[in-house]
């Protein structure tokens, strides 16, 4: 399959090999920021922010909600527009977005304010997760295009670590030092990404999403499959704590430890994956990670120690490698200009399962009287997002000795 990713840039007389790490870096950095800083933090300060404006749990609750939809609701909007915009401008104007919903967050004193920081926070951040991995891959040879998307999915884990850090730190004091720190390190991103983020290219609208989506090999199973990640996934990173405490009898600080594992976890995942698809091929991978995932939703539902503890490490591996996995495969299929539009119909789908998993393992919680259920429940779902994740097209090795793809076998599936 020829290679339909961009040509490195080499704009403003800089090196290629230069500009390719700093775009590497700046869109990793972006990453943490938006998907780490501007949606996972609050649910680290949920009970923070709940206590110091008053709030029923019902109202905090609806705050971050209120991000989840400003999320889906950029994910179309980027979807739609991004073919105009072009990635890198796209990506700029939403690490500027995030930043001000950061900014605004940091001195939110009521309600009111702290919904428009999160609506933002979340908008803004679809602008950057559904276009940084096209500019990732598009810094590297095709064969590589696992390993740098990868980078960006490391940049995610470091900003989980970054948040939990500073829960743990400074939130004690005032939650708003937690926000203030992050809007300044964003603006420093923000900084480096509208200097070192360009298009090598115009912009151009060409096919539709449904169109270009279709270029994606068996494409209806992989959307089926991403949604139900979401759905196992949030199932397990929503309901980790509850079952250790309330099942396994871990104390509060056991329980954290163990989610700081896997948020440790989720920083090697993208290294890990990417690289790995790379080598044995996209839906081998995908099949590797939802193993994984199964298997640690056991490992956790049993409680054993300390091998709950260490599973929820390997989940964060998998949380953020399958991801990385999904949209190396999107990016096999088509062009950078095309990746934005036709990831962020993905994202659609991911996002729908996201919403379900928090109402459903409640509602599985309440009924068992246990939150194991839940775990056993997704692993299930891993399983049954693999069948529908696997995929192995049709492979030559050209002169070179390199692997090629040819995704036109099963095109449309």
């Amino acid at each position: 399959m020829p290679d339909r990713g961009c040509a490195v840039n080499r704009s403003n007389g800089v090196p290629a090999r230069r500009r390719a790490v700093a775009v590497l870096a700046v869109a990793a950095a972006a990453a943490g920021v938006s998907q780490s800083f501007g949606r996972f933090t609050y649910s680290l300060l949920f009970t923070d922010v709940r206590d110091d404006l008053a709030l029923s749990n019902t109202l905090a609750g609806s705050l971050g909600s209120t991000n989840l939809f400003a999320y889906l609701a950029g994910t179309l909007v980027v979807s739609l527009g991004v073919g105009r915009l072009g990635l890198s401008r796209t990506t700029r104007i939403g690490v500027v977005g995030v930043t001000v919903g950061l900014g605004v967050m940091a001195w939110a004193s009521s309600a009111p304010p702290a919904f428009v920081a999160l609506a933002c926070t979340g908008f803004f951040a679809a602008g950057v997760w559904v276009t940084v991995p096209a500019l990732a891959a598009a810094q590297v040879a095709p064969e590589r295009r696992g390993a740098a998307i990868g980078v960006v999915g490391a940049g995610i884990g470091s900003g989980i670590v970054i948040a939990s850090v500073l829960h743990s730190t400074v939130a004690a004091d005032d939650w708003h030092a937690v926000y203030r720190i992050e809007a300044a390190l964003a603006a420093v991103i923000a900084a480096a990404a509208l200097a070192w983020l360009r298009d090598p290219a115009a912009p151009s609208p060409g096919r539709g999403g449904l169109d270009a989506l279709r270029a994606v090999p068996a494409w209806k199973r992989l959307l089926t499959s991403y949604g139900l990640y979401g759905l196992g996934m949030s199932l397990m990173v929503t309901f980790l704590v509850a079952v250790l405490r309330e099942d396994a009898g871990y104390s509060v600080g056991a329980a954290s430890l163990a989610f700081s594992c896997f948020g440790v976890g989720t920083v090697f995942g993208g290294p890990v994956f990417g690289p790995l698809s790379d080598r044995i091929g996209r839906g081998e991978a995908l099949a590797v990670a939802y193993a994984v995932m199964a298997t640690m939703a056991l490992a956790i539902a049993s409680g054993a120690r300390p091998w709950a503890t260490v599973a929820a490490f390997c989940f964060g591996v998998a949380f953020t490698g399958e991801p990385t996995i999904v949209a190396a495969r999107i990016s096999d299929a088509v062009t950078a200009e095309r990746f934005g539009m036709v990831y962020g119909l993905a994202t659609l789908a991911f996002g729908a399962g996201l919403m379900a998993g928090p109402q459903l393992g409640g509602l599985i919680g309440d009924r068992t009287g246990s939150f194991r259920p839940v775990f056993v429940f997704a692993a299930a779902i891993a399983v049954v997002a693999a069948g529908f994740g696997w995929h192995r097209p049709a492979v030559s090795i050209d002169g070179s000795g390199r692997r090629r793809v040819d995704a036109s076998s099963t095109m449309g599936r």
